[in-house]
């Protein structure tokens, strides 16, 4: 008698609500519509999406809340083969993930292309382990029409390609464990007792693979870590066609200042592709994850914050489309040590404004709760411009950020805020004034003193009456004041017991964002720029 011929698996369909079906792996069956979205246009043009699409032996068919693969009645190893192959790709040493572009979308130019290879080096692929390294490439491109070069580390392969084989693993077996690639930034309580490990389904596994294609990684240069958020879309059909827009198009877009960053920027994306009516409909709850060094483990990046958001509302995303505009990320260049005579890199400078800014809309707070106490990581204070003699984080040219949030008050802040900003007018043309005669550096360090008297009187206020004290103090050497006549019945209020906290942050909105007029503006505007130079130095 012959052997008996070994039985094939049977079909293999991944349920986007199946149980245990995280976040994570939700997005990764997005991912996994979006690559088999990539290759039906590849093999079959004329195909309409969606269609069967043919892997090798196998079929594929993806439907609203389900994939279905059939493995054409030949063992799976061929059907996966085929869909790893066409999914996870190597292009001049960049990972390049198909199901992340377009299709028939051309390739990205390389200094982006090396921006999201290393954004994905950061998130999903920084141990080692996880890649095979090749040749390191040299990339010269321009930053505001100057020359920069950089060198990024290729790879000949990375673990996805080869993943196949643990899906085939829980195929045969009931289950597989994946490594840390598979769960970024999680860490297993208690090595060496398999009951806390985590074991995947063959469909879990499968969806933990194309995690990679269906979240968006970011870099995150403050904190040189990295952020990727998972969508968890509720319609798989209608995410393969939207994922390739989310991909960030610009160098500078590679960049977030945070994870609430990172899921408001991805939410945008998707709002602008979909429409909003649409993202309510199809998108159920995104995860951002912040990946950053800790003093107990220099060796790998791990969560540092995690911030879960189903669809936001519309208020929400026009403000931070707003907050993002007037404060964008910016290319840097520097001269790196131990370059070449001429040569130069860049940097991607990210706003500590902005980070502040998105934390309170993705936590559906005022977008100004907390200006007078917030910091950055290294101590600096939010509200307080930086310079040469001070540790504030507040950059001269994020004035315009604030600025452009005023219109997002409302009435009676933005009263208390254009009461400020007349008091200080009337302060600072008195004292411009005063000092006409005087040397001009007499002139900017009594401008500057006056900024730096009222920034303490109004950030070290911890009570309602001394926020009140700071506040009459300030109108009250001021003189007449329009807008505090006219509408002080609506600002009061503010300073009573349950607001003065607003109105403190108020205060200091309306410090940081106050711009000159007349005699005054120009000696103001020059402090300002002498503060630019030295920020710049």
């Amino acid at each position: 008698m012959s052997p008996r011929k070994k039985a094939l698996p049977a079909p293999l369909s991944i349920q986007l609500y199946a149980p245990g079906m995280t976040p994570l792996l939700r997005a990764g069956a997005g991912g996994l519509a979006a690559s088999l979205r990539v290759i039906l246009g590849s093999t079959s043009p004329t195909a309409p999406w969606p269609s069967p699409v043919r892997l090798g032996p196998g079929v594929a068919k993806v439907e609203r809340e389900a994939i279905h693969l059939h493995w054409g009645g030949e063992p799976p190893e061929a059907t996966l083969r085929a869909l790893f192959g066409a999914s996870f790709q190597v292009k001049q040493g960049f990972i390049d993930l198909p199901g992340t572009r377009p299709p028939g979308a051309p390739e990205p130019p390389p200094e982006l292309a090396a921006a999201l290879h290393d954004a994905l080096k950061v998130t999903f692929l920084q141990h080692g382990k996880s890649t095979q390294g090749g040749a390191r490439r040299r990339i010269a491109f321009e930053v505001d029409a100057r020359p920069v070069i950089i060198e990024s580390q290729g790879y000949d392969t990375f673990v996805h390609q080869t993943a196949w084989q643990d899906v085939l693993e829980a195929l045969e077996s009931g289950a597989t464990t994946l490594a840390s690639w598979a769960y970024p930034g999680a860490a297993e309580r208690h090595l060496g007792v398999r009951v806390t490990k985590v074991e995947y389904t063959a469909a879990e596994a499968l969806c933990a693979c194309f995690a990679l294609v269906g979240c968006v990684s970011f870099k995150l240069p403050k904190l040189r870590g990295g952020a990727f958020v998972a969508l968890a879309p509720t319609d798989l059909v209608r995410f393969a066609e939207v994922r390739p827009g989310l991909t960030p198009k610009r160098l500078s877009d590679v960049a977030v200042a945070g994870a609430s960053d990172a899921v408001l920027a991805t939410q945008l994306a998707m709002k602008q592709e979909t429409g909003m009516r649409r993202l309510h409909e199809e998108l159920g709850t995104s995860e951002a994850v912040a990946l950053r060094q800790m003093p107990w483990n220099a060796q790998q990046k791990i969560r540092g914050a995690v911030v879960r958001q189903d669809a936001v509302p519309e208020a929400v995303l026009e403000r931070y489309e707003a907050a993002a505009a007037a404060l964008p990320n910016l290319l840097r260049v520097r001269k790196s040590e131990g370059k070449a005579k001429g040569d130069a890199s860049y940097f991607i400078a990210t706003s500590a404004l902005r980070a502040f800014i998105t934390e309170n809309l993705a936590a559906s707070r005022l977008w100004f709760a907390g200006f007078a106490t917030a910091m950055t990581a290294e101590g600096r204070f939010i509200h307080d411009y930086r310079d040469r003699d001070n540790l504030g984080a507040l950059l001269r040219q994020e004035r315009k950020g604030l600025i452009a949030m005023h219109p997002y008050l409302r009435e009676d802040e933005q009263w208390l805020v254009q009461s400020v900003h007349l008091a200080l007018r009337s302060r600072f043309k008195s004292i411009y004034d005063d000092t006409k005669e005087s040397p001009p550096a007499t002139r900017s360090n009594r401008l500057k003193g006056e900024r730096e008297r009222l920034r303490l009187s109004f950030a070290g206020a911890k009570t309602p009456e001394q926020v009140r004290a700071a506040l009459a103090d300030l109108w009250s050497r001021a003189g007449t004041n329009r807008e505090l006549q006219a509408h002080w019945r609506d600002i009061l209020p503010l300073l009573g017991p349950e607001r003065w906290r607003e109105a403190r942050d108020l205060a200091l909105v309306a410090l940081a964002s106050y711009q000159g007029r007349g005699g005054e503006a120009a000696e103001v505007e020059d402090m300002d720029a002498a503060a630019d130079a030295s920020e710049q130095s």
